[in-house]
């Protein structure tokens, strides 16, 4: 079903649903296998969950909100090695497409064979803990099939929306004023939450939020992007010994990411014009006359 509220469905009834399809989803996912699409699924289903419950957190309090996310932080972390894995190596594929020749043919395979090797030895490794990551997620089902949001409002959604924005505001800034790829990250983490966050209310303001949403995934990209390039680069600092080897790899992966850096900025810039609290009355206005609560 669609990654969204509906226009009778309580606030409980809601996140209890959207929840288990989530849920049900990663599972059934995991029972295909533990390859690189399945795994990358996984996350992103995973990803969405700690969203709604970010969403919802004053709704259900931190006890409840804290064993949700214990247990899906457990699960997701069986699965990031793996994923960190598989996105170096598709780094590494687009960044040699845009290197003009700068990457040593001789160099070339020797880094292509080391992030393949380190592929298939994350992915034994993921196969061992695959029924351990099941019991995490099916454990956490049952849990947050039986959630109960209070009040059935836009009480319950808007201080989390409100803060996930403001968090996004701040790690802009402070990636801004102090570049790293700990902030750049961190900002990330911000506009996925944000992005799925706006997913789930988007009925509420279908045409100003669905631009708005365009705009984060792009945003997600761009961010995601540049992490992967960092993911890259500290791989070859412990595979390639050699300066010569190194300093053209890591000369291209800089230019890449002061491109993709500088993009997000302003990207990011134009996106959060709004203070948190006018941002949250806007949405919040377009929830209550589409649900009149």
């Amino acid at each position: 079903m669609p990654f969204r509220f509906k226009k009778n469905e309580s606030v409980t009834k809601a996140v209890r649903r959207l929840c288990c399809e989530r849920l049900d989803d990663a599972l059934e996912l995991l029972d295909k296998g533990d390859h690189f699409d399945a795994v990358h699924d996984v996350r992103k289903e995973i990803k969405k969950l700690r969203a709604i419950l970010r969403l919802v957190r004053s709704g259900i309090g931190d006890t409840a909100y804290n064993e949700a996310t214990d247990a899906l932080r457990a699960a997701a972390g069986r699965l990031n090695a793996m994923r960190d894995a598989q996105v170096r190596l598709v780094a590494l594929e687009n960044l040699t497409k845009r290197s003009n020749g700068q990457i040593s043919r001789r160099s070339l395979p020797k880094i292509q064979n080391a992030l393949r090797e380190n592929c298939r030895a994350e992915e034994r490794k993921l196969a061992e803990h695959l029924d351990s990551t099941k019991q995490f997620l099916l454990g956490a089902r049952v849990q947050l099939g039986c959630l109960k949001v209070r009040p059935n409002s836009w009480k319950a959604i808007g201080p989390g929306l409100k803060k996930i924005y403001s968090r996004g505001r701040k790690a802009l800034d402070l990636a801004r004023r102090r570049p790293s790829p700990e902030h750049f990250h961190e900002w990330r983490k911000c506009v996925k939450d944000l992005s799925s966050q706006l997913r789930l209310v988007c009925p509420a303001r279908p045409g100003k939020l669905g631009l708005r949403m365009n705009t984060l995934k792009h945003l997600g990209d761009l961010l995601g992007d540049d992490h992967d390039l960092f993911l890259l680069g500290q791989f070859l600092d412990k595979q390639l010994k050699q300066p010569a080897e190194k300093k053209p790899v890591e000369q291209v992966i800089a230019a890449r990411q002061k491109e993709l850096r500088s993009e997000a900025l302003e990207l990011g810039a134009s996106f959060y014009t709004k203070k948190p609290g006018q941002f949250c009355r806007q949405v919040g206005k377009g929830w209550k006359n589409w649900r009149g609560n």
